[in-house]
């Protein structure tokens, strides 16, 4: 959208948002669960940017999707330190690359399942205030403390209240150039005060297989008590060699419990994707950036066309839940992108997934779907 400015440049404001309508049909059901077609909005986001007294920038956006209202980015920055970016306000923690990327430019329609799981328990979007540093422009260091999020239940009475934790992620670009990059990048955070829904000191990690319209999980550890902590570590490199991007991350989580029972839990996601029409992936700040096709659709051409393939695994098999123990999820996903300009793109993805011993089969048996 276009952005309204005055001369001097104090001031701007420029509208934002985002629509992402999803439809799913599963074709092949193994095991006890009968997983649901159909549609859904899975974004619907509406907002607006800008600066305000030269140093200062500012976002608001809400997100109308699946019959609820909620604050997505709601945060002010400061930016007069060179190099530097203060934020504070609700924002993304810093976590991994797949989930600190813009939800506009990731490869496939869902992120993989340990980014989804581990980013809920202790990144995603939270309220909280960070710093951002950037000496050259291959390194970003981000770091901030948080709490939970705006939509969450505060607690009240006897209610455990809320939780707080640091997250931190570095990356470095050692080759940085248009059309061939390497990425490399470290993520962690440590959270304490935990608890899931009503039950104090408590973790629950899940998630579904690579696709929203179904409600189901294939991967739940359960509700996890008596955990003091939690902490995390992860690793991401990517490659962009021309039209070839390739790109993976590993995670593993840790949870400290009263009584020296801890655990812990993995997961891991591997991708590579082809541009057919030449486009090469760019990089910026540590994250990828925006598709631009060389010839747009109806301005001489027919668009961008890439074509993916992701191999994705959770492990949750240690979880102390005995009714879960031995939960592990994995998926291939194929997909093709369809890039009509840099704002507007058509996305198909199959999902290939199975999984042991998951909440989708009552029997502990294993579980298949496509």
């Amino acid at each position: 959208a276009r952005t309204i400015a005055d001369p001097s440049g104090n001031f701007s404001f420029k509208p934002r948002g985002v629509i992402e309508a999803d439809a799913g049909l599963f074709n092949e059901r193994e095991g006890g669960y009968q997983y649901s077609d159909g549609t859904q909005l899975r974004r619907a986001r509406l907002g607006f940017e800008g600066t305000a007294l030269k140093w200062w920038n500012y976002r608001a956006e809400v997100d109308f999707a699946g019959n609820a209202v909620n604050i997505t980015d709601l945060y002010l920055q400061y930016t007069k330190i060179p190099k530097t970016v203060l934020t504070v306000g609700q924002f993304k923690a810093p976590f991994g690359l797949e989930s600190n990327n813009s939800d506009n430019y990731n490869t496939f329609m869902e992120r993989g399942m340990f980014t989804n799981a581990f980013g809920n328990a202790g990144a995603e979007r939270r309220i909280g205030v960070g710093a951002a540093y950037a000496p050259k422009e291959n390194i970003n260091i981000a770091g901030g403390l948080f709490g939970d999020n705006e939509s969450i239940s505060r607690g009240s009475g006897t209610a455990p209240g809320e939780s707080w934790g640091v997250n931190g992620r570095a990356t470095w670009e050692p080759v940085f150039d248009t059309g061939k990059n390497i990425h490399l990048g470290i993520s962690g955070y440590y959270r304490d005060h935990l608890k899931s829904g009503e039950t104090p000191d408590a973790v629950r990690l899940n998630d579904r297989p690579n696709i929203r319209i179904d409600g189901g999980n294939i991967a739940d550890s359960g509700v996890i008590t008596n955990v003091d902590s939690m902490h995390y570590a992860g690793v991401e490199a990517a490659g962009v060699f021309g039209p070839l991007t390739v790109a993976g991350e590993a995670g593993r989580l840790w949870l400290d419990r009263f009584g020296g029972d801890n655990e812990h839990f993995s997961g891991y996601y591997g991708y590579v994707t082809y541009m057919l029409t030449g486009e090469t992936r760019p990089f910026k700040g540590g994250n990828f950036d925006r598709i631009r096709p060389y010839r747009e659709l109806g301005n001489g051409g027919l668009g961008a066309f890439e074509v993916a393939l992701r191999y994705d695994h959770l492990d949750l098999s240690n979880t102390p839940i005995l009714a879960r123990a031995g939960n592990t999820a994995s998926s291939i996903t194929a997909g093709v992108n369809w890039y009509f300009n840099p704002y507007a793109k058509l996305m198909f993805n199959w999902a290939r997934f199975w999984g042991d011993n998951t909440p989708l089969d009552p029997v502990g048996d294993k579980t298949r779907g496509d």
